[in-house]
């Protein structure tokens, strides 16, 4: 049974008790102060809900003035901005990563077999612009997202035709699900959920046509190409709008779109959060964001004492040794993170290419097991990782409740021997004056790998692959490409192979299990079977094979039941299926990570888990950072 949230419930009490929140004069910057002083803006009392949410500071009460400094890579590295400034969801997940709690609701209900939703907001809670934030701005965007006729970026893991959103009243918001969802509050609280927040209706009603008949010559005459393509860029995932109403502690001053070099934010006058002595949040005046071309140009602006507090991008265990060496130079320290990636580079054959020949030698498990086999993982290991790390396929972090011994460790023992033996048990015994295999075809086995040219490490372990599996007798041609060309292979499903971060190593392993089946559109292994099962109408969508078509069944009964215990052991059979068709090669369980911060930065967190569903550092709150005095 589903029982109602207590721990939610029982928050969202405390937090209406919990100091400031009495009736208590609040206080606010100083730059805000001197705007309501001058008649530019509204006194704090009438710009903060009713019942603010309060902030208890990890380390201590901060101070205001300062200004954040971080990178971004490139035109499109919106990533950053949404775990950074823009986490602030309708439910978020706590900083120890154990449950979900209200964060832009004020509390929150769920049924017993968790199909009715009810969400409450805060009276007197507006956008940045100053207007009211109601049940119907939820309602607008999940409504923006059912439409058949949108056609720009979904959240992964909704399913739209199931969902209906009802306003109560102005402060009460109800879902309401025509079958059992019991991840759906961790959707929300995750990076992908936040859309349901991110779209004023009052602002981006004018680019939806159920709400305005002109909307897409409205959207042409703003530059872009339809009223789906301006909702998405303007309101839900990307920032290209710096005039868009928010929720965010800061509020965007230049927009994201490639023409500037500096991308800033200031702070946001109706936040809707306080600290424990009724300061308004955030601490911090101003975030800039420089926009840099390369990951070395971020390396070099952390030596140089230039990013206050990030880990996007640079900090690898290449560039570790330099940026540890530079941090008397630069005026900061690194603090660790728990890595919850469950490895550092998936290498994943396209089980459903188009070229037939290609599709059957790459669905032989004894091929994938074969070349796993001559992967010499500790050289990996000793080569890019300083010794860090330990062998392992892609599977649940042995810290996980969901660890998977034999999913874990399979094939991952250096025995380029036995690799010979399977593929020669295949019937790959002929070699061309090179050395290298013919495959069912009779012509050279030759598998074509581009990665990502942002993620150096991937490049940096494929050209040892390479030697590796020259050894018996594979070419694997391993070559640099931007992201944007490596992606539109796979869309197209013109790839031969993939090479990934292993996600979805802990908690997370439910919400992302793209490694485990094909389950969106980042399980590159297999993108028409994960179309299929997306049920996006796509027409590269195929159906699977049986074992496949069980774990797709399996998933769908594991978020049809409320019950947690019942969750992890269907999620169990899924993984032992998993363990037995083997569809990716793993490489390396990473070790804990690391996050540049400024000296004199304060409520640094440490230890806080690193991973992409739990958008770090975004749970810990990031408007409490401040820079001491």
């Amino acid at each position: 049974m589903f029982k109602r949230n207590p721990m939610a419930v029982s928050l969202a009490a405390l937090l209406a008790l919990a100091g400031p929140a009495l009736a208590q004069d609040y206080t606010q910057a100083p730059d805000l102060q001197a705007a309501v002083d001058a008649g530019d803006l509204a006194p704090l009392d009438e710009r903060l809900p009713a019942n603010p949410y309060v902030v208890t500071p990890l380390d201590s009460v901060g101070t205001y003035g300062g200004v954040w400094r971080s990178a971004l890579k490139g035109t499109y590295d919106t990533g950053w901005i949404r775990r950074t400034v823009g986490y602030q969801p309708l439910v978020a997940y706590d900083y120890e990563w154990t449950k979900v709690v209200p964060n832009v609701a004020e509390s929150f209900e769920v049924n017993e077999d968790a199909t009715e939703f009810t969400f409450h907001l805060r009276e007197g809670h507006k956008w940045s612009d100053g207007e009211p934030f109601t049940a119907e701005d939820l309602l607008f965007a999940l409504n923006v997202m059912k439409s058949p006729a949108y056609g720009g970026r979904k959240a992964n893991g909704f399913e739209w035709d199931k969902i209906t959103g009802e306003v109560i009243d102005p402060l009460t918001f109800k879902i309401t699900l025509s079958a059992p969802n019991g991840l759906l509050l961790e959707r929300l609280a995750s990076v992908e959920g936040q859309f349901i927040v991110n779209a004023a209706k009052h602002y981006c009603g004018k680019y939806f046509p159920d709400v305005t008949a002109d909307a897409n010559d409205i959207a042409k005459a703003a530059g872009f190409e339809s009223w789906s393509q301006a909702v998405e860029q303007s309101c839900f995932f990307n920032f290209v709008d710096e005039d868009r109403p928010l929720l965010f502690a800061w509020r965007q001053v230049t927009p994201y779109d490639g023409l500037n070099q500096l991308i800033e934010w200031e702070r946001n006058p109706y936040f809707f959060k306080v600290d424990t002595d009724g300061q308004q949040l955030p601490y911090i005046d101003k975030v800039q964001m420089v926009q840099t071309e390369n990951v070395e140009d971020i390396v070099l602006k952390v030596v140089n004492g230039e990013i206050d507090f990030s880990n996007r991008h640079f900090a690898t265990v290449t560039n570790k040794p330099v940026i540890y060496d530079g941090q008397e130079q630069g005026g900061y320290t690194l603090k660790p993170t728990t890595d919850a990636r469950m490895n550092h580079a998936i290498f994943q054959l396209n089980l459903t290419h188009e070229d037939p020949e290609k599709r059957k030698l790459y669905n032989e498990k004894d091929f994938r097991a074969a070349l796993s086999m001559a992967m010499d993982r500790e050289e990996i290991i000793d080569v890019v990782f300083a010794g860090q790390g330990e062998p392992y396929q892609a599977a649940p972090r042995p810290t996980s409740q969901f660890y998977n011994e034999t999913l874990a460790k399979q094939f991952t023992e250096y025995d380029p021997d036995t690799a010979n033996d399977l593929l020669d048990g295949l019937g790959l015994t002929e070699r061309n004056d090179d050395g290298i295999r013919l495959g069912f075809d009779g012509e050279p086995i030759r598998i074509q790998l581009f990665s990502p040219s942002d993620q150096t490490e991937f490049n940096d372990i494929a050209q040892l692959v390479v030697e590796q599996w020259k050894e018996i007798g594979i070419d694997l041609d391993a070559r640099n490409a931007e992201r944007s060309l490596v992606y539109e292979r796979i869309q197209t499903n013109s790839h031969d192979m993939h090479i990934w971060w292993g996600d979805g190593g802990m908690s997370d392993a439910l919400l992302d299990p793209r490694f485990y089946f094909p389950f969106n559109l980042e399980s590159a292994y297999a993108e028409k079977w994960a179309q299929y099962f997306m049920k996006n109408g796509s027409n590269l969508a195929e159906a699977p094979p049986a074992e496949v078509q069980k774990q797709m069944d399996l998933y769908i009964q594991l978020i049809a039941s409320p019950d947690k215990e019942e969750q992890k052991k269907i999620f169990g059979e899924i993984l032992d299926i998993a363990a037995d068709q083997f569809y990716v090669m793993g490489t390396v369980l990473p070790a804990d990570g690391y996050i540049v911060a400024n000296n004199k930065l304060g409520n640094v967190p440490e230890r806080q888990v690193y991973t992409w569903v739990y958008p770090q550092p975004g749970p810990m709150e990031t408007s409490q950072l401040y820079y001491k005095k």
